[in-house]
Order: C-alpha cells, then sequence, then structure tokens
C-alpha cells in the first residue's frame, strides 16, 4: 500500500477542545478575569458539554483558569506577580541547555540553533506573527532540550502555556516588539554558531530582561 495511506492518528476530542481553549486564552481572545460557560464553551465549540468541562479542570491545574462561585470559571489575570515568577524560572532553565551544548559541543546541535530565524527579516509582516511565535517556541525549547535533562525539560513545558501568553500580550501590546524580538534572537543563533557560548548566554539573559521590563511596564501602563 502506498505510504501516504498509513494509519490517521486520530486526537481525543477532550485534547482538542483543551487546545482550542488554552489557544484562545494564550492569544487574549479569552482575556483574563473573562468569565466561562461550560454551555456558551460547548456551543461554540460544537461539543457536549462533558469535554468542556473536563478541559476547564485541566486548564484549571495548568493554571489558566480558575473556579468562579459554585459552577462558573473565568479566565486567570496576567499579573505582574505572574510575569516575575516566568522569567525568574527561565533565566534558571534556559542557559542550561546552552552550557551542556557547550561541553558536547554537538556539531548537529549548534548548526541547527543557528539557523533558527533565516526565513524572516524585517519588517515582519503580520501575516507571519503565528509562524514567528511557533519559531520563537521551538528556539527556546531547542535551547532547553540541550540540556538532556528530561525532568528540566517537562518543567518547562508545564510553563510554557504562560511563556506563549507573555509572548502574544507583548507582541500585540508593545509597538515594534516583534521586530526586537528578532533581533535579539539573531544574535543568539549567530553566537551559538560562531561557538561563543558565553556571548550566547549574555544575549539570550538579556533577552529575556527586556522581555520581562516591557511586560511589566506594559502592565503598570494597562492597571
Amino acid at each position: 500500500m502506498p505510504s501516504s495511506l498509513g494509519r490517521i492518528e486520530t486526537v481525543p476530542l477532550g485534547d482538542r477542545t483543551v487546545a482550542a481553549i488554552r489557544a484562545a486564552i494564550i492569544k487574549g481572545e479569552l482575556p483574563g478575569g473573562t468569565a466561562l460557560s461550560d454551555r456558551e464553551l460547548s456551543e461554540s465549540l460544537g461539543v457536549s458539554r462533558t469535554p468542556v468541562r473536563e478541559a476547564l479542570h485541566r486548564l484549571k491545574e495548568a493554571g489558566l483558569v480558575e473556579p468562579r462561585g459554585r459552577t462558573g470559571w473565568a479566565v486567570t489575570h496576567f499579573t505582574e506577580k505572574d510575569v516575575r515568577e516566568i522569567f525568574q524560572l527561565r533565566v534558571v532553565l534556559e542557559p542550561v541547555g546552552l552550557e551542556e551544548l557547550e561541553r558536547t559541543a554537538d556539531p548537529m546541535r549548534v548548526r541547527a540553533l543557528s539557523r533558527f530565524f533565516e526565513d524572516y527579516a524585517h519588517p515582519i509582516d503580520p501575516g507571519q506573527y503565528r509562524d514567528y511565535f511557533e519559531e520563537d517556541q521551538r528556539f527556546h525549547k531547542a535551547i532547553v532540550a540541550c540540556s538532556g535533562n528530561s525532568r528540566l525539560q517537562h518543567f518547562y513545558d508545564v510553563i510554557e502555556a504562560h511563556i506563549n501568553r507573555g509572548r502574544y500580550f507583548l507582541s500585540g501590546a508593545a509597538a515594534g516588539r516583534v521586530e526586537d524580538t528578532l533581533d535579539e534572537h539573531l544574535a543568539i543563533a549567530r553566537a551559538i554558531g560562531e561557538g561563543d557560548f558565553a556571548r550566547a548566554r549574555s544575549e539570550l539573559l538579556l533577552h529575556l530582561r527586556t522581555g520581562e521590563d516591557l511586560m511589566i511596564k506594559q502592565l503598570r501602563q494597562l492597571s
């Protein structure tokens, strides 16, 4: 049989429901404080209320929604405390990958990381934002994966939804931030490709601290 007629992977309805609501929260389509009704969500998504209720409980564990009253739910707010905690974790976790990459000098990983963002140039078309954010996400996850530490990678996966929420929040709130991050990412990738891991760590930490400062500044302006 042709290889294109292999098994089709099925995704459970509950997982698809979680993914749809999570994406709406991350992208700011459901802002912090938005009241959520399992009935309204089930109607919007075209599914029964059972997978919606399951999804809300799973998203509660991820810190994206919280109970409101006896039967209601609400999207959690994205606060200054959240930003500080997320970046506190990132500045600890992400450099570990670069340290291990420097130790192993794995040429395939060095080459792969150095080639990230090659398909992007200024100005980034708004139509490319979604793809760019996905590239951003893959880049940082690839750095963390260089650690070879499965527990560290799992912990990074746990906070990933909050990291992505911050990416979308800042891109929509701070003019020019997406363009700036491209330069910052390219500086990190270039340093890795040149084998200058001290500079790569410095550029990575500068990128993270700049993002943290701008998010906090924007949150204060909106409050």
